[in-house]
């Protein structure tokens, strides 16, 4: 079906390229491709079916091969009709699964200061992280909270707070894979409401190359009725449009998104869809089910009566009827002994047990919970085996990250998208769904863990990315190693020990910690002897000497005591796997000699 324009249009495009009239430059051709010996041959030269460049003389590529006279179409799109997605959507197992995917929807919002504004402006000015998340936050705090208590009812018209716009959002994705806002605005030109618009009413519009027409062309129509209503741009940042009216956007202006994205067509593919094929199985198999409670035919049992049986059928119906009739609701009657007539046998037909076997009914309701990424126990379907009849813990790994956090990132973006374009929001900052946080928190803080302990991050770092505020000690900035020996600063490290020397940790090691010959407790004050001749101390060093030394018969670095002296254990004044105190100052080195050689004075 063609328009009276465009039979012209390509009449005279014919009679062009016919005429060798064509304004298209063909690009040079290789002589080699028609001369050379089992050669590719010479390519056809291209026509030009759009419009060439002016500068190069050659048109550009089509996007895709849609369908001729596409923007004509308006009975409805050319995969599965919008209404089979409807009846679909709202079977008894697809709507399980759909509201299951909107409980996203119930977890609250939050504008914060996008990390990824933060990695640009600390890269650029190379401050730290947290300062530069603090300076936007302190920034950005009036804009911060204007924008929340906006989207707290989006939909003002409505009276749609965030569960419920937000509910509608993902009704109209997860069906139709078109998720359409159309910004209302007031006659001043001031945004009132973000509405959600029914996804399958909007027609996705193409131009001359198969992609979205921009402004001031018109990119959707709204189809009802099987009549085009109304025609709408798409809602773009483009500094130069002329539709936009001061301040913010055309009345005539839409969002349209869509989760899956496919060269051959501007529509999306919903959950929905993907399950279709699966969920008309399952309705076939429930179908079958009910009949056999409604329109069965093989009855319970059944009576042979011998062939020689000369009865009319008046007399068989008759007969029929009086025996149903005495049976029919009858339970005590039924369990009583029948009298039939002669050469009369009744047999039970055999039932097919596996009809009736939940195992397969179970395998097509997993086909269609995983069509919508969820696992069958999510909707109410336990299997035998699964803990306290609940999730295994992998599926609410793999629920986490398949459906929930993909979902709230979905949400989140298109709310930040609405929020800069629409409110004005500055793009340093974003819309974040709360609440999953503790989805796998014990993951997240065994990661968080292992990046303060290799020295990847900082205490404050750590504590800036959960949203908490930070210490006012000088430390908590500073990266650092935490090893068995205690906590050992990065920072200054090298002034404190040459190259492939092992650090010390920045406190005191306890009695009967092994150490190097010749290293000090960094960082501790002189606290004279007395503690250390303390006999308790020495008893208890000795009994952890003695258990080192029987664990250990040849270890790699001595005993270091901070206690014992050579007069407190003479047999092992020799032994070189100790380090005895010497007497005298504290720190003091011991003299040399075979006890004495390396020997600590504390």
């Amino acid at each position: 079906m063609f328009s009276a324009q465009q039979v012209a249009a390509m009449i005279t495009a014919q009679q062009q390229l016919a005429a060798g009239r064509s304004q298209a430059r063909p690009l040079p051709e290789s002589p080699f491709w028609e001369t050379s010996p089992f050669g590719p041959g010479r390519r056809l030269v291209p026509a030009p079916i759009n419009v060439p460049r002016t500068d190069t003389g050659r048109a550009e590529p089509r996007l895709w091969e849609y369908p001729v006279s596409w923007n004509l179409q308006i009975q409805d799109r050319h995969h599965v009709p919008w209404h089979v997605l409807q009846r679909a959507a709202d079977s008894p197992l697809f709507r399980k699964c759909i509201e299951r995917r909107k409980s996203v929807c119930q977890l609250d919002f939050t504008v914060t200061v996008d990390p990824r504004a933060v990695a640009r402006e600390a890269q650029a000015t190379g401050s730290a992280a947290k300062d530069v998340e603090s300076g936007l936050r302190q920034k950005y705090t009036s804009e911060i909270s204007r924008v929340a208590d906006w989207l707290a009812v989006p939909d003002r018209k409505n009276d749609l707070d965030w569960p419920a716009w937000t509910s509608l959002l993902m009704e109209n994705r997860l069906k139709f894979d078109a998720a359409v806002i159309y910004p209302r605005r007031t006659y001043g030109g001031q945004l009132f409401s973000l509405e959600v618009i029914d996804g399958k009413t909007i027609k996705p519009l193409l131009d001359e190359y198969g992609g979205r027409p921009m402004p001031p062309y018109p990119a959707f129509q709204q189809i009802l009725y099987g009549f085009p209503r109304g025609e709408f741009t798409a809602a773009t940042d483009n500094p130069d449009d002329t539709s936009a009216v001061p301040g913010g956007y055309a009345s005539d202006q839409l969002y349209y998104e869509r989760s899956v994205y496919r060269s051959e067509s501007p529509y999306g593919m919903s959950a929905t869809e993907i399950a279709l094929f699966d969920g008309m199985l399952w309705l076939r198999r429930m179908g079958w089910m009910m009949a056999e409670y409604t329109e069965g035919v093989i009855p319970a049992g059944l009576l042979h009566t011998p062939p020689e049986n000369d009865w009319t059928v008046k007399q068989w119906e008759d007969w029929q009827r009086a025996l149903n009739d005495h049976l029919s609701g009858n339970t005590a009657e039924r369990h009583k002994w029948p009298l039939l007539p002669p050469g009369v046998q009744m047999t039970q037909p055999q039932e097919v047990a596996e009809r009736y076997k939940p195992d397969y009914d179970m395998f097509l309701i997993k086909l269609i919970a995983g069509d919508f990424g969820l696992p069958a126990s999510e909707v109410g379907f336990t299997e035998a085996g699964a803990l306290g009849a609940s999730f295994h813990e992998g599926e609410e790994d793999i629920l986490n990250r398949q459906t929930r956090m993909p979902d709230a990132k979905w949400l989140g973006s298109y709310a930040t998208k609405l929020a800069i374009r629409e409110l004005g929001m500055p793009n340093a900052l974003r819309v974040e769904i709360l609440g999953l946080e503790s989805e796998d928190e014990a993951a997240a803080d065994a990661i968080a863990l292992q990046r303060v302990q290799n020295g990847r991050a900082t205490l404050n770092e750590d504590r800036a990315a959960r949203g908490e505020p930070s210490y006012n000690f000088a430390e908590a900035d500073m990266p650092m190693l935490i090893t068995g020996r205690g906590v050992v600063f990065i920072e200054g490290a090298s002034e404190q020990a040459a190259p492939g020397e092992l650090v010390g940790p920045a406190q005191a090691p306890k009695a009967g910690v092994p150490q190097e010959p010749g290293a000090e407790p960094d960082g501790e004050e002189d606290q004279g002897d007395g503690e250390q001749d303390d006999p308790a101390a020495k008893s208890a060093e000795l009994t952890a000497l003695r258990k080192w030394l029987a664990r250990h018969p040849s270890p790699s670095r001595p005993f270091a005591c901070k206690a014992l002296t050579a007069a407190d254990v003479p047999d092992l004044a020799a032994d070189p796997r100790v380090v005895l105190k010497a007497g005298g100052h504290p720190k003091a080195l011991s003299g040399t000699g075979p006890a004495g050689s390396g020997t600590l004075s504390w």
